[in-house]
């Protein structure tokens, strides 16, 4: 009788370290394509250049959009405000600085340590964000299209409000989870069903959110006020290095390199994905191509420093309360 050979125990995790290592370096050429074309003093120059007024400006804006982004979670959630906002933008900042989008798990260890939401709702609450901030997102960047090239363009505009797609088939989608899992999963043993309970408590955790509209609705307009804070703060750091572009052209190439950074790919803080989708966009909008790569590397790093900054002191903050 053939006996087929067990992998080695240190197969699964060697097969995991090849595959960021490749990560990684997909992400060094991306940055370093970008530099090249930037040109390295030019992104000096900008960086030394900017108007620390503009600065200033943009961090106050980022505190509001974080203060927008912590009602929006206090709503989904009910959870106090204040402990929501503290969350919330210590969150974002691990999104923005944590590799291959490992920062998304900040959300909901945060709510589990600070406001004694389970692990499994917390998911299902990270879940419907995200899929707010993706249809905001889409709405903000059909709008921009339409106004930027007209309704001639119904690909690109489809490409645009297909970002709403998975808010609307978010319960669908958790629903065959389950299914998938008591049929498949639960059967293996004890952690199986521990598996398959998980999936049921985030479907019922995703259709008590669907089945609270008044929520949704409010959660909905306070991601459209968001994404609308997030657009004027990269026209002010824009400003800052010495750039005015129309809001249409930011919103649209801005939004380029936000799908960019859905590819998992990158070293750290979305670096490499962010520069390169920034440097399409921008490209293709006729922005000089040079100009695209050295904005889109100046306004990222302003940008992280801003989030990391902010979002430490409301970490330390939140653990002050607790």
């Amino acid at each position: 009788m053939n006996v087929t050979a067990a992998p080695p125990p240190d197969a699964a995790p060697s097969r995991t370290l090849r595959a960021r290592l490749l990560q990684a370096a997909v992400a060094i050429v991306l940055i370093g394509l970008v530099v090249r074309l930037a040109g390295a003093r030019e992104i000096l120059h900008l960086l030394r250049s900017t108007d620390p007024v503009g600065l200033a400006a943009a961090a106050g804006l980022y505190l509001l959009v974080s203060a927008l982004r912590g009602l929006r979670l206090a709503i989904l959630g009910t959870l106090p405000i204040k402990r929501a906002i503290l969350a919330s933008t210590a969150a974002q900042a691990a999104v923005q600085t944590v590799p291959v989008r490992l920062g998304e798990l900040a959300l909901p260890a945060l709510l589990k340590r600070h406001a004694g939401v389970p692990l499994t709702r917390g998911m299902g609450i990270l879940l419907t964000v995200r899929a707010l901030d993706l249809a905001g997102l889409g709405t903000w960047a059909g709008a921009a299209i339409a106004l930027h090239w007209g309704a001639d363009r119904p690909l690109i505009l489809a490409a645009s409000l297909a970002l709403v797609l998975p808010l609307l088939l978010l319960p669908t989608v958790a629903a065959a989870g389950e299914r998938f899992a008591i049929r498949c999963v639960a059967p293996r043993g004890c952690r199986g069903r521990r598996w398959a309970r998980r999936a049921a408590q985030l479907r019922s955790t995703l259709d008590e959110l669907r089945r609270s509209s008044g929520r949704l609705a409010a959660a909905m307009l306070l991601t459209l006020l968001v994404w609308c804070g997030i657009w004027t703060i990269i026209q002010v750091l824009l400003r800052a290095t010495g750039f005015v572009w129309p809001l249409t052209t930011v919103i649209v190439g801005a939004t380029a390199a936000t799908v960019a950074t859905l590819i998992p790919v990158n070293i750290l803080g979305n670096i490499g994905t962010l520069e390169a989708g920034w440097t399409a966009g921008f490209a293709a909008l006729g922005i000089p191509l040079e100009t695209a790569a050295a904005t889109g590397v100046a306004v990222h790093l302003w940008s992280l420093l801003v989030a990391a900054a902010v979002g430490a002191a409301a970490y330390l903050l939140l653990t002050r309360q607790r």
